[in-house]
């Protein structure tokens, strides 16, 4: 069985290798790489190519990767030296894809206006959103060329204003939906509808579970998404990629907070490893490329 999960279960910076050979040898075969998600870190030549190295050492397959948010460098920056920054970075990340024979899409996130915004949170949102479909619109000839695809991600909270404009708006050979179960579940605003609503433009999952407080990256059946009903979804949608799992330790019952997340004990590692490949098996059965 065919099964991707994110590459920072344990760590989202420093050394991949260890969390590669140990996703590997728990049956995995693909890849999210999360790894410097949430930075401006910029690949280069050298770093890709002990990369491929490493995927190729451990039969691993590169589908998706994450794009940098939380970052100065972002695409949807009001300042427009960084949002060309955040263009660059993500043509980085691109280039990377293609260097490493990636399968998938680059993720990003986008601007969001959540259900308890204030007036002055949302003004400021609009001014991303201006600058958002600016870079969108440069990256379109981009896109063209490097025969590449983006996912936009539902966030946590979000009333979808701004996705659903983009989703309605955008040419859906280069830009489609990255569906986020856990982010969906969240009690502040659950998105399941409108997930269903644009299930026919999914180009890419991050299939997580939480109990609705916030976002906890566990595996499924841990906590309220109802999977069942996901497993429909994804069945009846435009999705063909390989099931995508979005998962880290930390907010498991097997993270030891007394050491960092990639130097937990022996036993946890591989208590959560075994953990998380049934669950995650037994989700890819309820869909039907899981028979």
């Amino acid at each position: 069985m065919q099964l991707s999960v994110s590459t920072n279960l344990f760590a989202s910076s420093g050394d991949p290798e260890n969390s590669l050979k140990l996703i590997s040898e728990s049956g995995f075969t693909h890849l999210l790489w999360a790894h410097h998600w949430n930075s401006d870190f910029a690949y280069g030549r050298y770093e890709l190519a002990a990369i491929k190295k490493m995927l190729t050492s451990y039969g691993l397959t590169l589908q998706d990767v994450h794009g940098c948010a939380n970052a100065e460098k972002s695409w949807f920056s009001v300042l427009e030296y960084q949002r060309k920054a955040g263009i660059e970075l993500m043509i980085n990340r691109l280039e990377m894809m293609k260097y490493l024979g990636a399968t998938g899409v680059l993720v990003m996130h986008q601007p969001r206006i959540k259900t308890d915004s204030s007036p002055e949170e949302i003004a400021y949102k609009r001014r991303q959103f201006d600058s958002l479909r600016k870079s969108m619109d440069e990256m379109i000839p981009i896109l063209e060329k490097m025969d590449a695809k983006i996912a936009l991600e539902n966030m946590p909270g979000d009333t979808w204003e701004f996705l659903r404009y983009l989703l309605d708006n955008y040419p859906p050979e280069l830009f489609g939906f990255c569906f986020d179960s856990g982010h969906a579940n969240i009690n502040l605003n659950k998105q399941f509808s409108e997930c269903e609503e644009y299930k026919s433009r999914i180009c890419a999952v991050h299939l997580h579970d939480n109990d609705g407080s916030g976002d906890q990256h566990q595996a499924p059946f841990y906590g309220s998404v109802p999977w069942e009903q996901m497993a429909k979804m994804l069945d009846s949608s435009g999705y063909n990629g390989v099931l995508n799992f979005e998962l880290h330790i930390q907010k498991t019952g097997f993270y030891d907070p007394e050491f960092p997340g990639n130097a937990q004990p022996e036993k946890n590692i591989q208590a959560y490893l075994q953990d998380i490949r049934e669950r995650c098996r037994k989700f890819a059965a309820m869909c039907q490329r899981g028979s």
